[in-house]
Parts: structure tokens; sequence; C-alpha cells
């Protein structure tokens, strides 16, 4: 648990402004003395405790380290589970058991290599496995960090109050656990709003993609709205796309401007209405020349070859897209674009 005391003295107001404030901190059970610590590494500490509060039952091999080993043990030892060897393992909850060595080795090989290197097993028949992670010492430290955060990606994720899926296999699971269809219908309902936009272009069944463009797949991602909404959105795999030849590069405007902006209006006594556009990505046409195979979820398509005709969500150029769509509408509109900042539009009021 960290504990704030106070706040580092002598610190310069802009840089306070800039959250860079730092104060100092007492962290329990560690060995160092009282530490200066940045406000932005406070947040990181909080966060992790935050999700250190998962409920223990819900969480998988969650151990702190190997202790001992017995072995090697013949089948008909009494101990003898399978595996040649056993480890004891320390769980979080403070709890030691012995364990098969093939079960933690499957799970966490990296910790496994380690008490190996460190106990001099590495050329001892059981443990063997293990001297390929073990001769590379900075990667196997880098990989030790990394399985010990396994654990806890494999515990369920909450927000909000409700379990959050990784898939929408594990979505119907929550669906029928829960006796309800709220994933589900999340699910429904982003599918129908991609139609709806024409987001793909129908090829059919079996047929081949066309000459030029490239295979790619679709995930869901989830959320939940801090009023309970459930989200699903189909997203693309731009990951597995060519990086385009020219710059993708989509502006956002400056919180100077902004500010500047809400200024303005509350000079002129201007209303200022604030708006979000729904699936605005899927307004804009894509230039990238990539194609799907319909999975489950996509009903009747199922098998079916959809070419991505909209700026699908994940595509790398998908928000340029957006950004040159919306730049039409608003010179439609008679909207010129400011010199100072070209995310700031301007249309003279006849009414001023």
């Amino acid at each position: 648990m960290e504990k704030i005391i106070e706040r580092e003295k002598g610190v310069q107001q802009e840089l306070r402004d800039l959250g860079k404030t730092k104060f100092l901190v007492s962290i329990e059970g560690s060995s160092q003395p009282d530490q200066i610590v940045d406000y932005n590494t406070i947040l990181d500490y909080v966060n992790k405790q935050m999700d250190d509060n998962t409920d223990p039952a819900e969480v998988y091999w969650k151990f702190k380290s190997i202790v001992s080993h017995q072995g090697p043990l013949q089948t008909n030892h009494p101990d003898y589970k399978g595996s040649s060897y056993n480890v004891m393992v320390a769980w979080e909850d403070g709890s030691y058991t012995y364990e098969p060595l093939k079960i933690i080795a499957a799970d966490d090989p990296v910790t496994c290599a380690l008490y190996a290197k460190q106990n001099n097993l590495l050329n001892t028949p059981g443990w063997k496995q293990f001297k390929g992670i073990a001769k590379r010492d900075k990667k196997m430290i880098r990989l030790l960090n990394q399985s010990k955060l396994r654990s806890f990606r494999t515990a369920p994720i909450y927000k909000n109050g409700f379990q959050v899926p990784r898939n929408p296999e594990e979505a119907i699971a929550i669906d029928n656990a829960n006796g309800n269809t709220r994933w589900q219908d999340s699910m429904a309902l982003e599918l129908a709003q991609i139609q709806e936009y024409q987001t793909f272009r129908d090829l059919g069944k079996g047929t081949p993609g066309p000459e030029g463009y490239k295979k790619i797949k679709v995930h869901f991602v989830f959320d939940v709205k801090h009023d309970g909404r459930h989200k699903s959105r189909l997203v693309a795999g731009g990951h597995l796309t060519d990086t385009p030849v020219d710059s993708v590069y989509s502006g956002v405007v400056s919180l100077r401007s902004l500010r500047l902006v809400l200024f303005l209006a509350e000079l002129y006594k201007l209303k200022v209405w604030g708006a979000d556009i729904g699936n605005a990505y899927l307004e804009a046409k894509t230039k990238e020349k990539v194609f799907i195979i319909a999975g489950k979820g996509f009903g009747n398509l199922e098998g079916h070859t959809l070419v991505i005709d909209k700026a699908l969500y994940g595509l790398k150029s998908s928000g340029l897209r957006w950004h040159q769509r919306l730049v039409d509408v608003l010179r439609d509109m008679g909207f010129e674009m400011s010199k100072a900042d070209p995310d700031v539009w301007m249309r003279q009021n006849e009414n001023i």
C-alpha cells in the first residue's frame, strides 16, 4: 500500500500546471526509504491496486514463485502426480502446495527456467527443457516480467459493475450466465448499423477475393458505458495491412483552440452545442484494398467474401478518410477553415 505524505516543496507553478507535481510517498513492504514520486507514477500505483482487487476465486494460476522441488519421483511414489518432479509453489494467498513440474511449466516456463538456473538444474534430466530460455539472461528477465502479468490477463475484466468479454464466445457465455442477451443485442446492433452504412460489398459465398486485394480479419471490442450500456464495436485488423505510402495523419483540434472558441462564444453570448457523430468513420469510403471472410457473427452472410468499402475502425487510413469527409461536408455548409488552426472552422453569422 502506498501512502502519500506531502507534496514536494518548491515546485514551480508551471510544472504543477503540467501535472508534474511530485509527492513524498511511503511504500509499505519496501526496504527503500520514503521516495519522491511524480503524479503520473502515483496514478499507476492506484490503477494497479484497483486491478489487484479482482475476486481471488476468479483468478487462475496466480502464484508468486517456486520455492523448492522434490524428485525425481517414480510412478509408484505416493507424491507422483504425472511428472517426475514436483515444485513447491508459493501462491498469492500465502499458501504453499506441491504441483507437477509439467503443469507449472506449461503455464509459466520462464519462472521454471529461472528456478532451474538458480539451483543448477539445467543439466538435470527433467529440467533440460528450460536451457534455451535460461541462456538468454536479458530476454529471460523480460519474459519473467511479462509472465507475472499472465494471471491477470486470464482473470475476468469488470467495468462499471459488469463483466466485459474478450470475444463473442465469452460474450454469449456471460449472457447465458446472467440470463439475458445484453452483449448479444449489442453485437447485433453493431452489425445492423454496419449493414445500414453499406460497409461491406458482398461477393457471394466461397468467392475468392478480388485481384490486388488483401485478406484481413475483423474482431469485436467490448465496453460498458457509465450508464450501463453495453457497447460492441467491430474493428478491422489494420495490423495485417501494408503501411500506406502516403501520410495517414489526421489532425485534432488543440486544447488552446477549444478554449479560445469557448471564450469567443462567451464574449459574444453565443450558444455552444456539443454533438457526437455515431459510427463517424463509416460515413467515409476507404481507399485500402482489403476483404474478409464473414464469420459466425454475420448470420446469413457467414462464409461470404466481403470487400470493405467504408473506412472501418481499425484500418490505418480510416482516421484520415473521416477527416477528409468532414472537411467536405463543412465546406458544403459554408464553413471556412481557420488559418490559425485547420481544425477550427468558421461561418459568417448574418445575425451578428
